[in-house]
């Protein structure tokens, strides 16, 4: 497999599998499992999860505490799976949470920072001591379901304003990522959030959003 594509996502929930059913338990056909599926069946790829329920970009959390800032550990956990051709990094909806009291554009700047941030780090092909750099894409989380902005949702205090912010990212983050020339996909080409749980997805958006998804990956990877 050394000929095989290397690629690892860097993720929150719903990147790590968590459903809108709220269970907690990680859906066996989540996302990255369905895409490394589908890229594999065009070149050989080794598809690296590396993906955290409560994941925030570069916040630690007074509530869940430092271990879910995005920003800490990423060097370290590129830099031990090197080497890596591609990064996809799909976070910013945790900083949606009433708590952090962020706009859209702060959540696109820190987006923008991590992306910069992995393209620094030399975890790409030439061994350990050489100095290339992967690939990096970021992708825009979905915008949240309708429910979010339901008083009675029992979640509803915590993510006031969120629904909002959410639909503001798209464009927002289009235009940093535009100025800072990174590569950016939106997922809400591929998806939606749950009517369930605002915040997660069902079954078949995962399904459905891999295959979109790889359907985009295949072009760049070609």
């Amino acid at each position: 497999m050394s000929d095989a594509k290397r690629m690892l996502i860097y993720g929150d929930s719903n990147s790590w599998g968590y459903l809108d059913d709220g269970l907690g338990q990680r859906f066996a056909r989540r996302w990255p499992v369905e895409l490394a599926q589908h890229l594999s069946a065009v070149q050989p790829v080794v598809f690296i999860e590396e993906c955290l329920p409560g994941r925030t970009t570069n916040l630690s959390d007074p509530v869940m505490g430092t271990a879910f800032n995005g920003q800490e550990p990423l060097e370290a956990i590129l830099l031990s799976h090197q080497p890596l051709d591609h990064i996809l990094i799909m976070l910013g909806t945790n900083d949606l949470k009433a708590r952090f009291n962020r706009t859209a554009d702060d959540i696109a700047a820190a987006i923008v920072g991590l992306a910069k941030l992995a393209r620094s780090v030399p975890a790409g092909r030439g061994g350990w001591s050489g100095d290339g750099v992967p690939d990096v894409s970021v992708i825009c989380p979905l915008v949240l379901g309708r429910r979010a902005n339901n008083p009675t949702w029992v979640r509803a205090a915590e993510w006031a304003g969120a629904q909002e912010k959410s639909a503001a990212l798209p464009v927002v983050l289009q235009q940093a990522c535009t100025a800072a020339g990174v590569k950016m996909i939106d997922g809400n080409e591929f998806g939606h959030s749950s009517e369930r749980d605002p915040i997660h997805w069902d079954e078949d958006t995962h399904i459905q959003f891999a295959a979109g998804l790889a359907d985009v990956l295949q072009r760049q990877l070609t």
